[in-house]
């Protein structure tokens, strides 16, 4: 199972769930918004394209429980009452999005880190201070 530790590893996780699923998202409102979206975007921002019965923030950080991006995916909560379970046409397509889910899903409830090279980069000098 995949481990997110920052938004790049959220976004190839994405992009590699949608590809293995063999989902076709180009005719989708929001398209690959994770592809286009910066962190500050994704973690801040509402869905891109969907603006029915919105704004759909894509994520509480810290709260997955309560992120439209979540439970969209599990087929609850008021956006999946409104558009039903993601992704479309026939979901969920598992084992893959119940393994995104759960991997998303904790890095939502760590807060959404995103630590870069420059910080590990750091972080190997402290330890080398401390060793």
């Amino acid at each position: 199972m995949a481990t997110f530790n920052n938004y790049a590893d959220v976004q190839a996780g994405l992009t590699a769930f949608v590809n293995t699923a063999g989902v076709n998202i180009t005719g989708a409102p929001h398209g690959e918004f994770w592809a286009t979206l910066d962190y500050t975007e994704f973690t801040t921002g509402d869905i891109p394209g969907v603006t029915i019965g919105g704004p759909w923030p894509i994520l509480v950080c810290g709260d997955s429980a309560n992120s439209n991006i979540i439970q969209i995916l599990k087929g609850i909560g008021a956006a999946a009452e409104k558009f039903r379970q993601m992704p479309r046409p026939r979901p969920p397509y598992d084992p893959e999005q119940s393994d995104l889910i759960t991997a998303l899903a904790a890095w939502i409830d760590a807060g959404c880190p995103n630590p870069t090279s420059e910080d590990a980069d750091e972080n190997e000098g402290e330890d080398e201070e401390n060793g």
